[in-house]
């Protein structure tokens, strides 16, 4: 059935009925706009956070020295505020309170004020303020020796990302890890982590250098430091944590710049610590690669764990009058022993190995006798920093094996006996190996200057204008030098009264 559908006639002359109107009456009031609300005044962003409170364990015996611990405090606030940091922040270490530091002895704990500032670079508000840091120097912590050397220079120009390194030390196997890398391409994080999958209690004994685009200077430095720390146990207790990897030391290396250090490594209590290199693309996160493969060598094989065990210790017998000794280090034999017999790694040079050399001294005739330790290059340019009976003394650059240079001279009263050590290590970017010997034969006093003619990188000097006056002959006087000449110790057996 249809609906019905209604039609309305449309009657001529009707006019249409008024629709209603979808525009507004011109006489409608006009409408409020909203007013606006002010915006919100943006909270700004620090550039990192500065600490309240941070807790440092070192150890030294019987002190740990002052500059020492300024070193350690500075690493320790990187470490903690490095991690806050935005992008292109600048960390900077203002007033220590209280200042000069003093040596902090065994067993005491103190605290010293830091002022810090954080620069900012756009991305983050510069911050400024004080931290707390709880210095604890530990007595619990004993010198120790380390069974094994970690050398990790392969490959030693890094382009690209990855783990460079990993050894493994636990308490009945300490360890010396030594690396030496510089930088291709961009730029690059390096890291030393240590890293445990149970809680473990670490001692570490370390030094580092770098980045610079000198080696040599890298490589002294490290070696010299390593020198200095060692005998007094200068260190840092670290309590490690399952999944919480200690950053040990970053650079951020640049091309060509060069990275290196020494850390002596010894597990106090708990689980075996993993030792790791890590090159990682600037501003990205290195532990990824804690636990990947090791980056390709680059075929020099400069990598590998080597037995430190009765390697490193010669004695030599000198008696006045006699002929001369010397002993030489750093060549291709002897080397250390690589502990895996399958590896081609290979420590030529024996970087990271401490050598202890003692000089057992003599004189059975009726005159004083004077003799002279000295160092001579064998393989050309090389840099030394020699413990001599507990003295450091850093000598220049040296180059020409015809030339032996003076590291120490001793009087030898007559019927008079004794011993003098001396205590070295290698340095990287310098050239091995190097002999050192005691002559009675004075040697040159000082190594010449880098640029000398008979230096480490000659360079060709101008010829001297005909009125220039002639700039005076260094004396050869074997006895120029006004310092006195030291007695050498005593080892029991000393001359007649």
């Amino acid at each position: 059935m249809l609906a019905a559908i209604v039609l309305r006639p449309l009657v001529a002359g009707a006019q249409p009925e008024p629709q209603p109107s979808l525009m507004p009456s011109a006489t409608a009031a006009p409408e409020l706009s909203p007013t606006p609300l002010p915006s919100p005044t943006p909270t700004p962003v620090p550039a990192g956070l500065i600490p309240a409170n941070v807790a440092l364990t070192v150890t030294g015996t019987p002190v740990a020295d002052a500059a020492f611990l300024e070193k350690q405090i500075r690493a320790a606030l990187t470490r903690e505020i490095r991690p806050s940091l935005r992008p292109g922040a600048a960390i900077r270490y203002g007033t220590f309170v209280p200042w000069p530091l003093q040596p902090l002895p065994a067993g005491i704990i103190t605290a010293v004020n830091v002022n810090v500032t954080i620069v900012g670079n756009g991305d983050g508000e510069t911050v400024n303020g004080w931290t707390t840091v709880a210095l604890n120097n530990d007595a619990t912590a004993p010198p120790f020796a380390p069974s094994f050397l970690f050398y990790s220079d392969d490959p030693e120009h890094v382009q690209s990302e990855g783990l460079l390194f990993a050894g493994t030390v636990d308490a009945a196997r300490p360890a010396r890890l030594y690396y030496y890398h510089d930088q291709i391409g961009l730029p690059r994080g390096m890291d030393v982590v240590l890293s445990a999958t149970a809680p473990s209690r670490v001692h570490v004994v370390y030094s580092g250098s770098g980045p610079d685009l000198d080696v040599m200077s890298v490589g002294h430095a490290i070696s010299r430091d390593m020198l200095t720390y060692e005998p007094r146990n200068e260190g840092i207790v670290v309590d490690l944590l399952p999944g919480k990897p200690f950053v040990l030391r970053h650079s951020l290396a640049l091309q060509g710049e060069l990275v290196a250090g020494v850390a002596d490594i010894t597990v106090l209590m708990g689980a075996p610590v993993r030792v790791a290199v890590i090159a990682s693309l600037a501003g990205s996160d290195p532990f990824v690669y804690l636990y990947g493969l090791r980056l390709p060598g680059d075929g020099h094989n400069r990598h590998g764990v080597f037995s430190l065990t009765d390697y490193g210790a010669t004695t030599l017998q000198y008696v006045a009058g006699g002929p001369e000794v010397a002993t030489s280090y750093g060549g291709r034999n002897p080397t250390p022993r690589n502990v895996d017999p399958n590896d081609p790694g290979r420590d030529y040079g024996d970087y990271g190995v401490v050598h202890r050399i003692t000089f057992l001294l003599s004189n059975p005739t009726t005159d004083q006798h004077t003799v002279y330790l000295y160092e001579r290059a064998l393989g050309g340019p090389v840099r030394s920093t020699f413990v001599v009976d507990g003295n450091l003394k850093e000598l220049g650059c040296i180059r020409l094996p015809s030339a032996r240079y003076l590291i120490a001279p001793y009087l030898l009263p007559p019927g008079s006996s004794g011993a003098s050590t001396l205590v070295t290590m290698t340095d990287g970017g310098s050239n091995y190996p190097l002999e050192v010997g005691v002559t009675e034969t004075y040697p040159t006093p000082v190594a010449p200057q880098q640029s000398a003619p008979d230096g480490c990188f000659p360079k060709s000097t101008p010829t001297p204008s005909p009125s220039a006056s002639p700039a005076p002959a260094e004396s050869a006087t074997p006895f120029a030098s006004p310092s006195p000449l030291p007695s050498p110790t005593p080892s029991g057996n000393q001359s007649p009264s």
